[in-house]
Protein backbone atom coordinates (compact mmCIF):
# COMPACT_ATOMS: atom_id res chain seq x y z
CA UNK A 1 0.00 0.00 0.00
CA UNK A 2 0.91 3.25 -0.92
CA UNK A 3 1.26 6.71 1.21
CA UNK A 4 -1.60 9.19 0.83
CA UNK A 5 -0.09 10.88 -2.48
CA UNK A 6 -0.11 6.93 -4.15
CA UNK A 7 -3.83 6.57 -2.86
CA UNK A 8 -4.94 9.81 -3.98
CA UNK A 9 -2.89 9.19 -7.28
CA UNK A 10 -5.16 5.54 -7.65
CA UNK A 11 -7.91 6.72 -6.91
CA UNK A 12 -7.40 9.63 -9.61
CA UNK A 13 -6.65 7.30 -12.11
CA UNK A 14 -9.74 5.34 -12.09
CA UNK A 15 -11.70 7.83 -12.13
CA UNK A 16 -9.67 9.14 -15.28
CA UNK A 17 -10.60 5.52 -16.73
CA UNK A 18 -14.12 6.19 -15.96
CA UNK A 19 -14.27 9.71 -17.04
CA UNK A 20 -12.78 9.12 -20.49
CA UNK A 21 -14.92 5.83 -21.06
CA UNK A 22 -18.02 8.04 -20.46
CA UNK A 23 -16.40 10.32 -22.91
CA UNK A 24 -16.03 7.61 -25.65
CA UNK A 25 -19.88 7.17 -24.60
CA UNK A 26 -20.99 10.87 -25.23
CA UNK A 27 -19.06 11.47 -28.33
CA UNK A 28 -20.65 8.46 -30.55
CA UNK A 29 -23.69 9.31 -28.94
CA UNK A 30 -26.14 11.99 -30.58
CA UNK A 31 -27.11 15.26 -28.74
CA UNK A 32 -30.18 14.44 -26.64
CA UNK A 33 -32.79 16.61 -25.45
CA UNK A 34 -35.25 14.13 -24.24
CA UNK A 35 -35.19 14.32 -20.13
CA UNK A 36 -35.74 10.70 -19.41
CA UNK A 37 -32.72 9.02 -19.39
CA UNK A 38 -32.04 5.88 -21.60
CA UNK A 39 -29.74 3.01 -21.30
CA UNK A 40 -26.97 4.24 -22.54
CA UNK A 41 -27.04 7.99 -20.67
CA UNK A 42 -27.60 5.46 -17.20
CA UNK A 43 -24.22 4.54 -18.24
CA UNK A 44 -22.66 7.63 -18.84
CA UNK A 45 -24.24 8.98 -15.87
CA UNK A 46 -22.89 6.20 -13.38
CA UNK A 47 -19.32 6.48 -14.98
CA UNK A 48 -19.23 10.19 -14.44
CA UNK A 49 -20.86 10.04 -11.21
CA UNK A 50 -17.98 7.58 -10.28
CA UNK A 51 -15.26 9.69 -11.51
CA UNK A 52 -16.18 13.31 -9.63
CA UNK A 53 -16.31 10.94 -6.44
CA UNK A 54 -13.04 8.97 -7.08
CA UNK A 55 -11.51 12.80 -8.32
CA UNK A 56 -12.18 13.98 -4.60
CA UNK A 57 -8.81 12.96 -2.89
CA UNK A 58 -7.11 14.40 -6.06
CA UNK A 59 -8.14 17.64 -6.02
CA UNK A 60 -7.72 17.75 -1.68
CA UNK A 61 -4.06 16.16 -2.53
CA UNK A 62 -3.56 18.91 -4.57
CA UNK A 63 -3.76 21.45 -2.14
CA UNK A 64 -0.56 20.10 -0.50
CA UNK A 65 1.66 22.99 -0.55
CA UNK A 66 -0.21 25.80 -1.80
CA UNK A 67 -1.49 28.19 0.05
CA UNK A 68 -4.88 29.42 2.06
CA UNK A 69 -6.25 30.06 -1.52
CA UNK A 70 -5.62 26.93 -3.20
CA UNK A 71 -6.20 24.66 -0.09
CA UNK A 72 -9.69 26.65 0.31
CA UNK A 73 -10.29 25.68 -3.69
CA UNK A 74 -9.29 22.21 -3.14
CA UNK A 75 -12.20 21.21 -0.64
CA UNK A 76 -14.31 23.53 -2.78
CA UNK A 77 -13.82 21.75 -5.99
CA UNK A 78 -14.24 18.44 -4.07
CA UNK A 79 -17.01 19.56 -2.02
CA UNK A 80 -18.94 20.07 -5.80
CA UNK A 81 -17.73 17.19 -6.91
CA UNK A 82 -19.46 15.46 -3.98
CA UNK A 83 -22.68 17.52 -4.73
CA UNK A 84 -22.89 16.51 -8.21
CA UNK A 85 -22.23 12.99 -7.88
CA UNK A 86 -25.08 12.73 -5.50
CA UNK A 87 -27.48 14.67 -7.73
CA UNK A 88 -26.30 12.77 -11.30
CA UNK A 89 -26.83 9.59 -9.19
CA UNK A 90 -30.92 10.63 -7.68
CA UNK A 91 -31.04 11.78 -11.56
CA UNK A 92 -29.95 8.01 -12.82
CA UNK A 93 -31.95 6.37 -10.32
CA UNK A 94 -34.93 8.10 -10.80
CA UNK A 95 -34.68 8.11 -14.29
CA UNK A 96 -34.71 12.06 -14.73
CA UNK A 97 -33.88 15.00 -13.22
CA UNK A 98 -35.52 15.84 -9.65
CA UNK A 99 -37.50 18.96 -9.93
CA UNK A 100 -34.64 19.54 -6.84
CA UNK A 101 -32.24 19.03 -9.36
CA UNK A 102 -31.10 22.63 -10.10
CA UNK A 103 -31.08 23.99 -6.70
CA UNK A 104 -27.64 21.10 -6.28
CA UNK A 105 -26.52 21.32 -9.68
CA UNK A 106 -26.19 25.01 -9.70
CA UNK A 107 -24.13 25.29 -6.74
CA UNK A 108 -21.88 22.47 -7.20
CA UNK A 109 -21.17 23.30 -10.57
CA UNK A 110 -19.89 26.81 -9.18
CA UNK A 111 -18.37 25.19 -6.42
CA UNK A 112 -16.19 23.01 -9.05
CA UNK A 113 -15.92 25.75 -11.18
CA UNK A 114 -14.76 28.18 -8.66
CA UNK A 115 -12.73 25.59 -6.51
CA UNK A 116 -11.14 24.40 -9.77
CA UNK A 117 -9.76 28.30 -10.49
CA UNK A 118 -8.84 29.37 -7.11
CA UNK A 119 -6.79 25.71 -6.83
CA UNK A 120 -5.13 26.65 -10.29
CA UNK A 121 -4.07 29.83 -8.81
CA UNK A 122 -3.31 28.25 -5.68
CA UNK A 123 -0.76 25.66 -7.20
CA UNK A 124 0.46 28.00 -9.98
CA UNK A 125 1.94 30.00 -7.16
CA UNK A 126 3.09 27.66 -4.64
CA UNK A 127 4.83 25.61 -8.27
CA UNK A 128 3.42 22.62 -7.29
CA UNK A 129 2.46 21.37 -10.50
CA UNK A 130 4.04 22.57 -14.02
CA UNK A 131 2.29 25.80 -15.11
CA UNK A 132 0.29 24.23 -17.76
CA UNK A 133 -0.97 21.14 -15.64
CA UNK A 134 -1.91 23.97 -12.98
CA UNK A 135 -3.73 26.46 -15.69
CA UNK A 136 -5.40 23.36 -17.11
CA UNK A 137 -7.31 22.65 -13.78
CA UNK A 138 -10.30 24.19 -14.72
CA UNK A 139 -10.65 22.89 -17.96
CA UNK A 140 -11.54 19.75 -16.48
CA UNK A 141 -14.73 21.35 -15.37
CA UNK A 142 -15.73 23.11 -18.44
CA UNK A 143 -15.00 19.88 -20.47
CA UNK A 144 -16.73 17.61 -17.90
CA UNK A 145 -19.99 19.90 -17.88
CA UNK A 146 -19.92 22.35 -21.17
CA UNK A 147 -18.63 19.77 -23.81
CA UNK A 148 -20.41 16.45 -22.10
CA UNK A 149 -21.98 15.57 -24.69
CA UNK A 150 -19.48 16.30 -26.94
CA UNK A 151 -17.37 13.56 -25.65
CA UNK A 152 -15.53 16.32 -23.41
CA UNK A 153 -15.14 13.76 -20.65
CA UNK A 154 -12.42 12.37 -22.70
CA UNK A 155 -10.33 15.16 -22.22
CA UNK A 156 -11.15 15.64 -18.08
CA UNK A 157 -10.31 11.85 -18.16
CA UNK A 158 -6.54 12.67 -19.92
CA UNK A 159 -5.93 15.42 -17.44
CA UNK A 160 -7.14 13.16 -14.50
CA UNK A 161 -4.69 10.80 -16.12
CA UNK A 162 -1.43 12.96 -15.94
CA UNK A 163 -2.28 14.16 -12.50
CA UNK A 164 -2.91 10.98 -11.16
CA UNK A 165 0.25 9.85 -12.56
CA UNK A 166 1.81 12.77 -11.13
CA UNK A 167 0.47 11.70 -7.52
CA UNK A 168 1.17 7.89 -7.89
CA UNK A 169 4.84 8.75 -8.70
CA UNK A 170 5.35 11.08 -6.32
CA UNK A 171 6.79 10.52 -2.91
CA UNK A 172 4.42 11.77 0.02
CA UNK A 173 5.61 15.96 -0.06
CA UNK A 174 4.50 16.17 3.91
CA UNK A 175 6.25 13.05 5.10
CA UNK A 176 9.11 14.19 2.75
CA UNK A 177 9.55 17.54 4.33
CA UNK A 178 9.30 15.92 8.06
CA UNK A 179 12.28 13.86 7.32
CA UNK A 180 13.94 16.16 5.34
Amino acid sequence: MGGPSQLAGLAAGLGAVASAIAGAIQATRPTDTDPLIDGGEHVGLTLVALALVLWIPGYLRLTDGTSRVGRAGGVAAAIGCALLAFGMTATNLHGQDYSWFPAVAVPANLLWLVGSILLAVGTWRARTLPKPLAAALPVIWLTSIILSQLGGNLIAGALWGVLAYRMATARDRVAAQRLG
